[in-house]
This record gives C-alpha cells, structure tokens and sequence, in this order.
C-alpha cells in the first residue's frame, strides 16, 4: 500500500493471484473429495465381496490360503486409504501438512508390509528386520513430534 492509502499496482496484481490459486486449489480439493469417497467405497466394496467369497468355501482343509492373503492384503488396503485419506482432509481443513500425520501413514504402510510378508510367509530375516527397525524409528520420530508440537493434540 502506498502512503496515501491507495494500493499499488502490483500488490494488487500479487493479491488477485494469490486470490486465483486459492480459488483453484480450493475447487481442486472439493473435486478430489468425492473421488476419495468412491474410491474408498469400491476398496471397501471390493473387501467385503471377498469375505462373502469366502464362505462357501469356508472348511479348514479346503480353505485357499492364496484368497485369504488377498483378503487380508485388500483389508489393509482400506486401512491405508482411510489414512491417506485423513491426510488429505487435514491438509484441505488447515492448508498444511502435519509430520505427525504424514508417519502416521508411514507407520500404517510399514506395518502392512510386515503383515503381508509375515502372513504369506515370504520372507528374509533380513527384509523382516529392516521393515521393523524402519517402523521403529518412524514411531520414535512419531513421538518426537508429539512432543515437540507447536498445537497440542485435541482430546475428540
């Protein structure tokens, strides 16, 4: 603004563009917000068609183990989305992204992959040590940052 209280030129240009990409980030994420939704209904959808698959065939000694590892395997998926997902809708709230928020879906894909691994029963000792020191230092960084948090976490 200049002295006699009119604004200059190119703040204003500077303002009405700022103005523009809030505006379009802004119907960028109402757009995107559906699409979470039905992606996240087909991943569930696809789930559930799954266990119902299941029992018919549900005998201890006819059971193929290969469904039920997908199964397990799209269950988790669901679980990865609903927090990537929550991620996404916490940066479309406060127009940031949290650290907090971003391991918390680390931690959840790192511990999908120790199941997977771990249930389906391939893998090395090697792979399996890796993935849970990885996990263990994303929850210590984790907790770090609950510490170290500029806003304290709310109590919903």
């Amino acid at each position: 603004m200049a002295s006699d209280g009119t604004e200059r030129p190119r703040g204003r240009w500077r303002g009405l563009v700022f103005r523009g990409y809030d505006i379009a980030v802004d119907a960028v994420i109402l757009g995107v917000i559906p699409l979470m939704l039905v992606a996240l209904a087909f991943a569930f959808l696809e789930a559930v068609a799954s266990t119902i698959h299941l029992f018919p065939d549900f005998r201890p000694q006819t059971m193929d183990t290969f469904t039920l590892r997908v199964l397990v395997e799209q269950i988790l998926d669901v679980v990865i989305l609903i927090e990537l997902f929550n991620t996404f809708m916490d940066y479309a709230r406060t127009r940031r992204i949290r650290l907090s928020t971003l391991l918390d879906v680390t931690i959840v894909f790192s511990l999908r992959e120790v199941l997977i691994k771990l249930y389906g029963q391939k893998f090395s000792a090697e792979d399996i040590i890796t993935l849970v020191v990885v996990i263990i230092v994303l929850v210590i960084a984790r907790s770090i940052t609950m510490r170290f948090s500029p806003h304290p976490p709310s109590r919903a």
